[in-house]
């Protein structure tokens, strides 16, 4: 789905894991767009001067109360951020190990990733 502001946000992916996984981008020379990206995560402050400088960039976050992990990429030009909800610290933590892994940052990719962290056995 497309929201007026162009950034992308799609419907949470329910396979192949049964985690609710939303995606989020933002392209940096469109103010509005990263206005709004960033406005969609808590304590967005330092994530914004660190975005900022223009490198690629892969961080995350981890609010204990909501229980929702962040990922969030970036090339330099596009940002992106993956929220999983309903997870543990440790889960987000597994989630991450499997991050390292990955090569191409997309939801598929994401989606699987967490799949292979948090519900290994078939």
């Amino acid at each position: 789905m497309e929201n007026p502001h162009g950034i992308g946000i799609l419907a949470p992916m329910q396979i192949p894991t049964d985690r609710k996984i939303t995606e989020s981008r933002a392209k940096f020379d469109d103010a509005a767009q990263m206005a709004i990206f960033l406005a969609s995560i808590p304590d967005a402050d330092g994530l914004a001067a660190l975005l900022m400088e223009r490198r690629v960039v892969s961080t995350r976050t981890f609010d204990d109360d909501a229980m929702i992990a962040r990922f969030v990429r970036s090339d330099g030009a596009t940002v992106v951020c993956y929220t999983v909800e309903a997870v543990t610290i440790d889960e987000a933590e597994m989630i991450a190990a499997q991050c390292e892994l990955l090569d191409d940052w997309n939801v598929e990719s994401f989606s699987n990733a967490v799949h292979v962290a948090l519900d290994p056995d078939p």
